[in-house]
This record gives C-alpha cells, structure tokens and sequence, in this order.
C-alpha cells in the first residue's frame, strides 16, 4: 500500500453522468468504490453536481487505481472542486 500523502494535496477524478446510467449500474460502481477505497472520508471524499461525481483521492495511487477501474477521468483545474 502506498503511503499517505498530506491531507490539503487531492487528486481529483470525475464520473459524468450519462444518459444511458441506470440506478442499478450507479449501485454497482459505489458499492466497488466502497468495498476498494471503504467509505468517504478517509481515503477520498465526494461530490455531487447534476452533471457528475466528483471523486478527491487524499493518495496519487489511489486515484490511479480508481482511474484504471471505473469510467473516469482528471477533470481540467477550471473545473475541479
């Protein structure tokens, strides 16, 4: 596992809501974010816009792994939380 990285550093990653999302799919992708990273607060934490989630990694490889796993991608810095 890597080491922590200082808490004020985030790494964000972002899901865009699709047209064809479904709750049953969305429920999916939580529940493996959770059962890999556990519940925000710790390791990442969330937001929530009407056009996508937002997803702030405390640790680099952290987010490379969510990266590699979901349909995400590193929203530009004038878009970023």
């Amino acid at each position: 596992m890597a080491t922590q990285t200082h808490r004020t550093m985030t790494y964000p990653a972002r899901i865009l809501w699709q047209p064809q999302d479904y709750t049953e799919r969305w429920n999916h992708m939580l529940a493996r974010c959770v059962e890999v990273f556990g519940l925000p607060g710790d390791r990442y934490t969330t937001y929530v816009d009407a056009d996508y989630m937002d997803f702030l990694f405390h640790n680099e490889q952290d987010r490379l792994l969510f990266l590699t796993g979901w349909p995400a991608h590193v929203p530009s810095k004038e878009t970023t939380v």
